[in-house]
């Protein structure tokens, strides 16, 4: 595979467009790990797990090389402490997943049916959240040939508040799901518990770094 380190000669966005897109496909296979879990197939969720955990690490070589090829003399339309705040926070939405797999690789636990309805919704809103922080983000090397400006800015903050409102959609149905939980412990035990209240709250996580990492983008072109 072609190094990215080339497309550094014009500017780093190239190459954190690169990584949004890695990012978001371990993202994307979230649905199938939960699908997985759901039915019980144990042996299919350990391989979704590697899939995510391959995906995971084409992206941390890529956040590492951005790192190292960002000089502190190299001119940019934005500030260089912001563009590796952004790439931190984009990078946690692909560590989040791999965090998930490993959670769910750890215990064979089944999924009561009163709760795999408001699983999978919860599941769907933080991929969908992550799709439109996808489609934003990726927008980079475009938004720099437009000298981040004109009405691909006015777009990319219209987006970047849908973010937010999906983000919250998605933090309404953690509560939710939560709550179902809580319900299960005379049933099913305090393990039971803390075991989905971890999976929950590293699952909502991701939707929260696309939200960070979206405002985050923002608080780039509004400096400019």
């Amino acid at each position: 595979m072609r190094s990215i380190l080339g497309l550094f000669a014009k500017s780093p966005f190239g190459p954190l467009a690169q990584h949004t897109e890695r990012v978001h496909e371990t993202v994307v296979l979230i649905r199938p790990l939960f699908e997985a879990f759901i039915a019980e197939d144990w042996p299919q969720a350990a391989v979704v797990y590697e899939q995510i955990s391959r995906l995971e690490h084409k992206a941390d070589n890529i956040k590492n090389e951005i790192r190292d090829n960002l000089p502190k003399s190299l001119f940019l339309p934005v500030d260089r402490g912001d563009v590796l705040t952004f790439l931190r926070e984009q990078d946690a939405l692909a560590d989040g997943a791999e965090d998930l797999g490993v959670l769910l690789s750890m215990r064979n636990t089944a999924t009561p049916e009163v709760m795999r309805e408001g699983l999978l919704k919860f599941v769907d809103q933080v991929i969908a959240t992550s799709e439109l922080w996808y489609t934003t983000c990726r927008e980079l090397p475009t938004l720099q040939e437009a000298s981040f400006s004109g009405p691909e800015v006015t777009r990319t903050i219209e987006r970047v508040k849908q973010i937010s409102d999906m983000e919250w959609e998605a933090d309404k149905l953690q509560a939710a799901v939560t709550r179902q939980v809580f319900e299960q412990e005379k049933e099913h035990g305090a393990i039971f518990v803390f075991f989905w209240f971890n999976v929950l709250r590293v699952l909502g996580g991701v939707a929260n770094h696309a939200e960070n990492s979206a405002d985050l983008l923002r608080l780039m072109l509004a400096k400019r």
